[in-house]
């Protein structure tokens, strides 16, 4: 089960990194709600992970994070989901029953977070990143 939900996660890191990079591709400006939406993306995740994991939360849903921040917090965000996978496969942990709702959680966030970003792109009018060409390592 643990390998379905690393999967899952691995895309979402892919996906968010396509975002990341599409919406900072050049240099004009991103529209603040967007910047809303792209933050409440990264925090949703880092408070879900931090919470598995018993560490201190750094960021509340709501704060808007620097642009020049968002790839290195999503990267830190990921390398942390891959600690709670390792973890649990390693039999580091006990008792997963409680995980799996969590994780499921998670992923139904992220994909109303995402929803709410390509809904405010469309709304923009700005160039929406194609998805059928992400890469998935």
């Amino acid at each position: 089960m643990l390998d379905f939900f690393q999967q899952r996660f691995s895309y979402i890191h892919q996906l968010n990194l396509s975002w990341i990079s599409h919406l900072t591709k050049d240099d004009s400006d991103i529209p603040w709600d967007i910047k809303v939406a792209i933050s409440q993306l990264i925090n949703a995740q880092h408070i879900a992970v931090c919470g598995i994991l018993d560490l201190e939360i750094e960021s509340d849903l709501n704060d808007v994070l620097p642009e020049m921040h968002w790839d290195s917090l999503e990267r830190d965000n990921y390398k942390q989901w891959m600690n709670v996978f390792l973890q649990f496969n390693q039999g580091l942990q006990d008792n997963i029953e409680w995980l799996t709702p969590l994780l499921f959680k998670s992923l139904h966030e992220t994909a109303q977070y995402i929803g709410q970003l390509k809904l405010l792109v469309a709304q923009h009018g700005m160039e929406e990143l194609d998805e059928t060409l992400l890469r998935v390592d």
